[in-house]
């Protein structure tokens, strides 16, 4: 399994939509946010360890239909899409999830298909249900480095995700589809 040294991630979000055209031309006019996941980390020797990585927002407002383009400058990342329940609120089932004891994040990498110690997925994007991020299970790999990855978001209006990185599951998010 793959450890957290850093990261740098930038998740961005584009949405293109078609106007009626007035001559044979079509105008499209593009809406463009952008998600950060934040970075960085200390330590004190036989004292602690401290990551400041997280999402910049707990919540991101986006449309259905909205593709969202995630790339990382820092090491791979796991978004999925969990119950919120699933989404670890205390230091025993964060371990869990972190070091492979089973659960959510467990059920994910299988799911991926990732090999025994390091290694990339066999799986890169995970869909339980339709094409699109709409349902628990949804999850896809960005590789270290220059990575990146897209997901089209086709959840409901008024529907929530709630999002946590299965690498790094103390990074947690919600998307709120309008």
């Amino acid at each position: 399994m793959t450890k957290l040294i850093g990261c740098v991630v930038l998740v961005t979000v584009a949405a293109a939509v078609a106007v009626p055209a007035v001559s044979s031309a079509v105008t499209t006019q593009t809406t463009k946010s952008t998600m950060k996941l934040l970075s960085g980390q200390s330590f004190v020797p036989n004292r602690f360890l401290k990551s400041r990585d997280r999402f910049e927002k707990d919540v991101y407002n986006l449309r259905s239909g909205t593709t969202i383009k995630i790339t990382t400058d820092g090491p791979p990342h796991l978004v999925s899409v969990v119950k919120k329940s699933d989404q670890p609120k205390t230091l025993k089932p964060l371990e869990i999830c972190q070091f492979g004891g089973g659960g959510i994040c467990s059920d994910i990498f299988a799911a991926h298909g990732f090999p025994p110690g390091e290694g990339d997925p066999t799986t890169p994007l995970v869909n339980k249900g339709a094409a699109g991020f709409d349902t628990v299970g949804d999850s896809i790999y960005i590789p270290p480095g220059r990575g990146k990855g897209t997901v089209k978001l086709t959840a409901a209006k008024g529907k929530r995700l709630y999002l946590l990185c299965a690498i790094h599951p103390w990074m947690q998010a919600k998307i709120q589809t309008k």
